[in-house]
């Protein structure tokens, strides 16, 4: 019985995902299809005859409902929600969430309903940090649908939580909840939080932290930061499976104590894991793992042998049955895909080496411990692979042995700073304190070993490589093929380990290869842009937009396409604001800027903005780059174009457009000149300039 969740549930995710890259029409068709096979051939095979062909039968029923309901959500939910756009509002609704930024800002969602009577989650940036969940928004404004930028994918961001419109908000007044329990646990929170930076003012407190309450809370260092996720284990600083497992842990050990019955006791645990995930702000990961918890504790009590794959199924059905979209949530794709390398192939793959070895493994049963968290950490490195190359800049390749190696000490320190959090509720500081000092010392240690283990230079991969999706396409085709065809788990252990090496292989064989052409790119929201030039490993960034978010767009670009050797950076506006921002980022690039004399010289004449032999004019709606001879134009909206031609024409797309076209790169040698009349980006699409203007060539798409 166990085992029809998790064929249902499998079959059910599967179409999701695959709905969510396809395009629309295209997942009509294919869920379509995948129904009515499904359908037929359960009414003609017989399961007691062929149990495997009805099992594939009913994961595809399940995998087409999968995929008729997240294109029918899009269809006629979310489409329906985004016309709107534009639209005034003015009323009353009561806060789902908040998200806090600073003492002055936070963004906050809620459910409003239309006068048509649909309904619709919507969110807004809030003036003030005071209001909480269960508070009463009075709001006045204008809706707007949030787009996709080159400096951040705004609208899958925002859908991925079921939000389609954003207010722009005219007027916001709040009404205070008396007895709100979620002010009581935002109160209990900053308590926690103050107790511990006065005792912990440094990293480690920053560390702990984020460990017990998110990293939400947590301001830590950029350099501490970037340590922990090029070493691979930055997941401990947001709460999920492995910080539930541990609250469950603690709390059975006091229901057995406490001598409390099987309900009782998983009353207990539920409460305990509840109140520990409305702490965590019941963030997607964290709901996950509750739920499983649950699950997993429940079997004891109805009797039940505890499946894993089957608590992910009917976890991931909860959470996506009502808002499909949340299927592309990054923090949805790491968990899970997490879990189900630690909880479902890992025990198959540990139980395959250990009947292999079986003989070797009764004469050292210490050996089996440690394989199996070898094992362990291992598959649930490798199962996250695809999610973080689709939702990361960098892969970890060095996440299995820190795993492996760091992962005792984070329990014990997690332990002790969920010890200290619950005692931050007495008026004795100083008890709670020095449980703090306690855990510091240990997070001490594992800054340490994250620092020494992400500066090593193989420690990551750049996801924005050309290699590095068709690599991990490879290691995916390889697991699949070799479990179909080999029938011996050991040569299928064997088969996807070597496919494993021969990719990190040939993607680190692939980085020293030194570039043939030049990379240009233009990230931009539509206002201000930053310009991207490599040639040959070199980088220079140039920077006209002067703001937080244009300077996290270089960055992560810059990591994604492994561009290390940044030589300079210009800034073109508030130089005191960005110039700092790009220095942590990049220490050992000349930050150039137009109050600093260098021997380059920043000479606006006119509207020409001029770094050395690099000119810059902006225009309205576009600007154009003479850098190394070349004449480029950078499109950032819809614009009148002059009738230059040009070496090469960036054009950056918005929401409307549907054309991921941020990126285009040219061959050094090649003197071709592409005319602004017509424009063809590579991997992009194709636009066409009419009366002056520029639009995009009406194609139909096969993916999103």
């Amino acid at each position: 019985m166990t085992r029809k969740a998790a064929v249902l549930g499998s079959g059910y995710l599967a179409g999701l995902l695959l709905a969510s890259f396809a395009a629309l029409w295209l997942s009509f068709v294919g869920g379509g299809l995948l129904l009515c096979f499904g359908i037929v051939m359960l009414a003609v095979v017989r399961p007691e005859k062929s149990g495997r062909l009805f099992a594939f039968s009913a994961a595809a029923v399940s995998c087409g409902v999968g995929m008729l309901l997240y294109s029918g959500y899009d269809a006629f939910v979310c489409r329906d929600i985004v016309s709107r756009s534009g639209s005034q509002f003015i009323g009353s609704t009561v806060i789902k969430d908040v998200t806090v930024y600073s003492e002055e800002s936070a963004f906050c969602t809620a459910r409003i309903y239309f006068p048509d009577g649909r309904k619709a989650d919507i969110g807004w940036y809030a003036d003030t940090s005071e209001p909480v969940r269960g508070d009463t928004a009075t709001l006045s404004g204008t809706f707007y649908a949030p787009e996709n930028t080159g400096f951040w994918n705004t609208a899958d961001y925002y859908s991925s939580k079921n939000i389609f419109l954003l207010l722009d908000t005219d007027s916001q007044e709040y009404t205070i909840k008396e007895h709100n329990i979620f002010r009581a646990l935002r109160n209990f929170r900053e308590n926690a939080v103050s107790v511990i930076r006065r005792y912990v003012p440094s990293d480690e407190g920053e560390l702990i932290i984020g460990m017990t309450l998110g990293n939400s809370e947590w301001d830590i260092s950029q350099q501490a930061e970037n340590s922990l996720y090029r070493s691979g284990v930055g997941h401990v600083a947001s709460v999920s499976g492995m910080h539930m497992a541990v609250a469950a842990g603690i709390a059975s050990a006091i229901s057995a104590a406490l001598s409390l019955s099987k309900r009782g006791k998983l009353v207990f645990i539920t409460i305990v894991c509840l109140l520990f995930a409305l702490t965590a702000d019941l963030g997607v990961s964290v709901l996950r793992a509750f739920i499983m918890t649950v699950i997993v504790y429940s079997g004891e009590l109805f009797r039940r042998q505890n499946d894993p794959l089957s608590s992910l199924c009917i976890a991931a059905f909860i959470l996506t049955c009502t808002t499909p979209f949340a299927v592309r949530d990054t923090s949805f794709m790491l968990s899970f895909s997490g879990v189900f390398g630690a909880a479902v192939i890992a025990p198959s793959v540990s139980e395959s080496i250990r009947s292999a070895y079986k003989k070797r493994f009764e004469k050292n049963m210490g050996c089996v411990g440690l394989v199996s968290s070898t094992v362990t950490a291992v598959c649930a490195s490798l199962a996250v692979l695809p999610a973080s190359a689709l939702c990361l800049d960098e892969l970890s390749v060095a996440a299995p042995v820190s795993n492996l190696l760091l992962s005792p000490f984070f329990t014990v320190a997690m332990i002790i700073s969920m010890i200290g959090t619950v005692l931050t509720i007495l008026p004795f500081h100083w008890l709670s304190g020095g449980i703090f000092l306690a855990g510091g010392l240990v997070c001490k240690f594992l800054l340490w070993a994250a620092d020494i283990i992400g500066s090593l230079p193989f420690a990551v991969i750049p996801s924005g490589l050309d290699v590095t999706a068709p690599m991990i396409l490879l290691v995916m085709i390889s697991a699949g093929v070799s479990l179909l065809v080999m029938k011996n788990r050991s040569a299928v252990i064997l088969t996807v380990s070597a496919a494993v090496l021969i990719c990190t292989v040939s993607i680190s064989a692939y980085r020293a290869v030194p570039y043939e052409y030049t990379r240009i790119a233009l990230l931009t929201n539509g206002r201000g842009g930053v310009l991207i030039i490599n040639d040959d490993g070199y980088t220079e960034i140039f920077d006209f937009s002067g703001s937080k978010s244009g300077v996290r767009a270089a960055v992560c670009y810059a990591k994604r396409y492994d561009m290390e050797n940044v030589g300079a950076v210009y800034i073109t506006s508030k130089q005191d604001f960005c110039a700092p921002l790009y220095s942590n980022a990049f220490p050992d690039a000349r930050i150039i800027s137009s109050d600093e004399n260098v021997g380059l010289t920043y000479a606006p004449k006119g509207n020409i903005i001029k770094f050395g032999g690099i000119s810059c004019t902006p225009y309205d709606g576009y600007f154009t780059v003479n850098a190394g001879g070349a004449d480029i134009i950078c499109i950032t909206k819809k614009c009148t174009l002059s009738e230059k031609s040009f070496d090469m024409c960036i054009y950056s797309t918005s929401a409307e457009v549907n054309v991921n076209a941020d990126i285009t790169a040219f061959a050094k040698k090649s003197g071709a000149r592409v005319s602004a009349d017509t424009v063809t980006v590579t991997g992009g699409g194709k636009f066409v300039a009419m009366d002056g203007k520029i639009y995009v060539a009406e194609d139909r798409k096969w993916l999103r």
